[in-house]
């Protein structure tokens, strides 16, 4: 043997036996905080089956509420997630939507939904956030107030809602998530025990994919029928019924979910309210929370409550799913290298000397570390030292431990709430247990691996949630398409409230597809008034012949000589998917493409050209498909040739129907 072979297999043989001790460490401390968390499941279970004497939504005990909604392109769920809020069973609450600067319908659809008013009135103090528009109330429900405000991120938009109420807590809800109807009355309990220690509480986060939801509450609850939703199911039922029940019976709960926290106003206004720099501001703000209470010296809880329940969304696909886990891993490498001072310092309790350090042993560099090993064991296998003992040890750690803490967290919920109680369900949930640890989990460390990658290099970006929506299939995909296709549309600047139909001028006319929405070119925009341009729209509004893209395979039927079409020749632009931004039209196929470029009457068009540098930032609109800006395979270009794209067919400007000419529903094809 070489010397070099033989530095070669002293480093793997090392490093081998670093990663099992490794994870010894790491699971015994995972145990432990799993038998923690039964005892405090027992004791949850325990006091759950005591039944007050009074109603306790008629008490004029419980403190007032704030349910504070962040929106963002949110038109897919936000009626229903609003209505599960005006049908929760609480005494005093006051739900705050914030629509952070949204390019889809969100604001439209709670228009129509709940009848708002824009309040005559300037806000009354400076808000730490982006500028706001406009102030909305319901005139069908007094207690839901909506703020219109330029984008600027979720902490920004909760900030908006935090220092718009007068109400002494508040709860933070994602808008894709419904409640149960005694969610809140449960997750208040800690406020009501301990009215002064008491700054924070959180409660469970189940997976509402194919559930029956309606009139804003789950109706009928179903285990995801298939394996991606499926699993993540099961890693919910783990991070919560063992993970955050064994931190809150240690006392040292730091994280809770962002889409469902119910937290005392002033402690948060005290710090500052939520940072505009990170991007996962629930984990962010707990740990404030504990430094900023313990350097002063108060007395303080943060708890975690099993028993109310907040339904939401869960990605169904990889490329999803994929953005969101690495955002969430640069979101906790943020928060822990930003509170480091904390580690290991008494001053702290045991969030300083204990939670913080294993959390980050675990969690954060637990994936990375499982990632080396799996990397590992082909390398000791070519060097031909790869010591079976080692490898069943390994599998015995990673595997073998997964599966007996995903079963855990199964028995804990049949043992407890047993939300799903069919056998067949908790077979299959057994099963997920099993699956999860084969494929899925060495996945999860490249996403790791990926999501520091992205973190040392400074990336700030969030990712775009795909929702489907609640209700029925039809109505989900409906309005899934709607908040997608519409995030392509011109962004308008202040909504104003939509007109009714009677206030329209005599040359305006009601399409015949207002109730199914389509993508339009139109001179008048309920969004947008004195302006024109591609819009996607619940009420197609024009001048009787208002147009539509429609998908043909003559070009010579639409309007113009020139069409969009499907290609796959590109190498050049910025972003993450869709249209991207370049300076050159060459990179599309045919000599033009798209610009922003100002009119006559000053208002902005889209135009079509071969030159970009008559538009505004001398660029234009192309789909790229380098792996290294974005995924996907084609996008649209500007082309007079149809035989440039993928096919033989591509979109074309129409001002009326045609026989044979593709869908007149109005919707691209």
């Amino acid at each position: 043997m070489t010397t070099l072979e033989s530095i070669g297999t002293t480093l793997v043989v090392g490093s081998g036996a670093l990663i099992v001790t490794y994870y010894l460490l790491i699971n015994v401390g995972y145990l432990l905080i799993h038998v923690f968390a039964l005892f405090e499941l027992r004791d949850n279970v325990r006091d759950s089956a005591w039944t007050p004497s009074f109603r306790p939504f008629d008490s004029p005990f419980y403190p007032g509420v704030a349910m504070v909604v962040p929106a963002y392109n949110e038109a897919a769920t936000i009626v229903e997630s609003v209505q599960s809020m005006l049908s929760l069973n609480y005494p005093d609450q006051e739900i705050v939507v914030v629509n952070d600067g949204s390019t889809d319908a969100t604001v439209e659809r709670l228009r129509e939904a709940y009848d708002l008013e824009p309040i005559d009135a300037e806000v009354p103090y400076d808000v730490p956030s982006e500028p706001i528009r406009a102030v909305y109330r319901s005139r069908s429900h007094e207690d839901l107030l909506v703020v219109d405000k330029e984008n600027g991120g979720k902490s920004d938009a909760l900030n908006a809602g935090i220092w718009l109420t007068d109400q002494r807590l508040f709860c933070a809800v994602d808008a894709d998530t419904v409640l149960d109807r005694n969610a809140l009355l449960q997750v208040v309990k800690p406020f009501l025990e301990e009215p002064e220690r008491a700054v924070a509480s959180g409660g469970t986060i189940r997976v509402a994919n194919d559930c029956v939801v309606e009139d804003g509450e789950v109706q009928e609850i179903n285990l995801p029928k298939t394996g991606l939703p499926g699993v993540q199911v099961m890693e919910y039922l783990r991070a919560f019924y063992s993970g955050r029940l064994g931190f809150n019976r240690l006392k040292g709960l730091i994280l809770i979910s962002g889409a469902f926290g119910v937290f005392r106003t002033d402690r948060v206004r005290e710090i500052g309210g939520y940072r505009h720099d990170t991007i996962t501001e629930d984990f962010d703000v707990v740990v404030r929370l504990h430094e900023y209470l313990s350097d002063e010296d108060i007395d303080y809880s943060v708890e975690f409550i099993p028993e109310p329940v907040a339904w939401t969304e869960v990605p169904d696909n990889l490329r999803t799913l994929g953005r969101q886990r690495r955002r969430w891993y640069r979101g906790m490498m943020e928060t822990i290298v930003t509170s480091r001072r904390m580690f290991f310092r008494r001053a702290y309790g045991r969030i300083g000397t204990v939670i913080l350090p294993f959390f980050t042993a675990a969690e954060a560099l637990g994936p990375l570390i499982e990632g080396f090993g799996y990397v590992l064991l082909p390398v000791a296998w070519y060097l031909g030292i790869l010591d079976i003992s080692f490898f069943l040890t390994f599998l015995l750690l990673t595997v073998g431990v997964g599966v007996f803490l995903s079963w855990f967290g199964v028995f804990s919920e049949v043992w407890s709430y047993n939300r799903y109680e069919s056998p067949w369900d908790v077979l299959r949930l057994l099963w997920y247990g099993v699956l999860e640890n084969f494929g899925y989990r060495q996945w999860k460390t490249i996403i790791a691996w990926h999501g520091l990658i992205e973190y040392l290099r400074g990336d700030q970006s969030w990712g775009v949630m795909e929702r489907r929506g609640f209700g029925s299939d039809s109505d989900a995909t409906a309005t899934a398409a709607t908040a997608a296709t519409a995030a392509t549309a011109t962004t308008a600047e202040s909504a104003p409230p939509a007109p009714d139909a009677s206030a329209a001028t005599d040359e305006t006319e009601t399409d015949e597809t207002a109730d199914h929405g389509g993508f339009v070119w139109i001179d008048w925009l309920v969004e947008a008034a004195d302006t024109d341009g591609v819009r996607w729209l619940d009420r197609i509004a024009g001048d009787g012949t208002p147009g539509r893209f429609v998908s043909v395979t003559d070009s010579t039927v639409g309007v113009g000589d020139g069409g969009f079409v499907w290609t796959r020749t590109f190498a050049e632009g910025v972003g993450d998917g869709g249209f991207v931004w370049t300076t050159d039209p060459a990179d599309g196929a045919g000599d033009g493409g798209f610009v922003l470029a100002p009119a006559a009457d000053g208002a902005l068009r889209l135009v079509s050209t071969g030159d970009f540098s008559q538009g505004l930032g001398d660029g234009g609109f192309v789909w790229t498909t380098d792996p290294s800006v974005g995924a996907g395979d084609g996008g649209f270009v500007w082309t007079r040739e149809f035989e440039d794209g993928a096919g033989d067919a591509g979109f074309v400007w129409l001002t009326e129907a045609v026989d044979g000419g593709g869908p007149s529903s109005g919707r691209p094809a």
